[in-house]
């Protein structure tokens, strides 16, 4: 999964942005929390099931039990890995679900995935990103998550450097029809409708 522990890296500014837009109350408490994860986690990057429930509560305490439920076993994609939920991908889904604006939340993302942090994401990194999308289950159906991620980086590198920036990143998810409609899920049921 690439350098999943790149992406294990959350900064001040994500806290806020986290607690800003989530049930969490403060920085402090996102940031104890991230701690604690990390600590347990080591450098596998990689979580146990309750432990992903029990931040995804603290953020999202409104979101019912069985759904939550549902949406764990579909991470944990225990026909592909090993039942470990990668930790970067309760961030993602953090962003995905919270109150920010669809484009903030995007920025969000980005920074996850711009792995040596040079405000760039180069073909290597939005590999990692499809990745994600495929481990969790998202390339069955008729939807080649491969193909489209190849027509995001395409809708969005108008310059053809081979990188995206972030302005770049956000024009490529938003204008596709895939990833747009993964972006307006709101619900659990409406993320596990599009696996």
């Amino acid at each position: 999964m690439g350098n999943s522990l790149a992406r294990n890296r959350l900064k001040a500014q994500d806290f806020h942005y986290i607690a800003k837009n989530t049930a969490f109350l403060t920085n402090d408490v996102v940031s104890d929390y991230y701690k604690e994860l990390i600590e347990k986690c080591g450098s596998l990057g990689k979580m146990e099931p309750e432990d992903f429930k029990m931040i995804f509560r603290l953020a999202f305490p409104e979101r019912p039990e069985e759904k939550l439920d549902a949406l764990v076993e579909k991470i944990r994609n225990v026909e592909k890995t090993d039942g470990s939920i990668p930790i970067y991908s309760i961030a993602l889904l953090i962003y995905l679900f919270c109150d920010g604006k669809t484009e903030d939340n995007l920025g969000q993302m980005f920074n996850l995935f711009d792995e040596d942090g040079n405000g760039n994401i180069s073909i290597d990194e939005l590999l990692n990103m499809m990745a994600f999308f495929i481990e969790i289950g998202m390339d069955t159906g008729n939807v080649d998550m491969a193909m489209v991620m190849s027509e995001v980086f395409l809708k969005g590198d108008k310059n053809k450097d081979e990188k995206l920036n972030k302005v770049e990143f956000v024009q490529g998810m938003t204008q596709h029809p895939v990833t747009s409609k993964i972006l307006q899920v709101k619900t659990i049921d409406a993320l596990l409708a599009t696996f």
